[in-house]
């Protein structure tokens, strides 16, 4: 934070629990590498961010070793870390099926400032006889009911809503992740999302990876009540500089009460994850984003 003119860095990342880019492997905790957090969580610190929501977030044990990455996230960048997950699972070795150990699998928030309260809220998942794309699309599973698709087409998503104190004021800071498989089932996670924001008083920022751009009919109940940060700092919707997951525009930072001043993807975090980092300056009042003007860096 600059404590000159009232402005937040905030960060949404994707972290991919540390695997790396490429096809997601089977035994995927093999892949875990804990120098790619490592690098992950000193990127942060060198962007000198305010506050971080992270998605693919692992907790859990393989044969008897612990792990927790969000906590060993913000200890690298130097700021309290909160979890959020809502589902379980065990975790096969696929050679021999023997079970060794158990992981969540969920969201994190970092922050600079003290969290007062942390609260989790799970997010819809689809039902038995909802179709997993519409027949319109051209996705292999049109028209296929979820009772008929494969294992794991049903996510198990939540939000992670920290208030946070700001010198004399507090904010709400949300780190969430929308289904990857289904429009419906997202447009569900988004307005279940819209509800909890309505319910909410004062300034609020909710970051993550939706798995759609924010044009996209499913986010309407988003776009509804808060600010897209790349629109409001002048980055059109289509524009390859929105581009955060190869050639996806899927990781947002939204506000409400908050002025965002700059906002970019940071590729120059390399291939630390399949994702890059959304990185959003927010001025906490109009008179600080008059004083803001965005670096080259930021415009580009």
């Amino acid at each position: 934070m600059d404590g000159g003119v009232g402005t937040l860095t905030v960060a949404s990342y994707n972290v991919r629990a540390g695997i790396g880019p490429g096809d997601f492997p089977v035994a995927w905790w093999r892949g875990v590498d804990e120098p790619r957090l490592l690098r992950m969580g000193t990127f942060l610190r060198q962007q000198d961010a305010d506050l971080v929501a992270l998605q693919e977030v692992a907790l859990g044990t393989v044969d008897g070793v612990a792990f927790d990455q969000s906590a060993l996230l913000g200890q690298v960048s130097g700021m309290e870390h909160r979890y959020a997950a809502v589902h379980a699972v065990a975790l096969i070795e696929p050679e021999t099926k023997r079970a060794v150990g158990a992981s969540l699998w969920g969201n994190a928030v970092l922050s600079r400032f003290p969290i007062r309260e942390a609260q989790t809220f799970a997010l819809p998942t689809a039902d038995d006889d909802d179709e997993v794309e519409p027949p319109s699309s051209d996705h292999e599973l049109r028209g296929v009911r979820f009772r008929d698709a494969p294992p794991g087409m049903r996510e198990w998503r939540c939000a992670l809503i920290c208030e946070v104190e700001i010198g004399n004021q507090r904010l709400h800071f949300i780190s969430t992740h929308l289904a990857h498989m289904g429009a419906g089932q997202r447009f569900s996670q988004a307005r279940r999302l819209g509800q909890l924001v309505a319910g909410i008083s004062g300034p609020v920022i909710l970051a993550g990876d939706l798995n759609a751009p924010i044009e996209s009919p499913e986010l309407a109940p988003l776009r509804d009540s808060l600010t897209d940060s790349f629109s409001a700092q002048g980055t059109a919707t289509g524009d390859v500089g929105r581009h955060s997951c190869g050639p996806y525009a899927i990781d947002h930072v939204l506000t409400r009460g908050l002025l965002p001043v700059a906002c970019r993807v940071a590729r120059e975090a390399g291939d630390a994850s399949d994702h890059w980092p959304v990185v959003a300056r927010l001025a906490l009042s109009a008179a600080a984003a008059a004083s803001e003007s965005p670096t080259a860096e930021e415009q580009a």
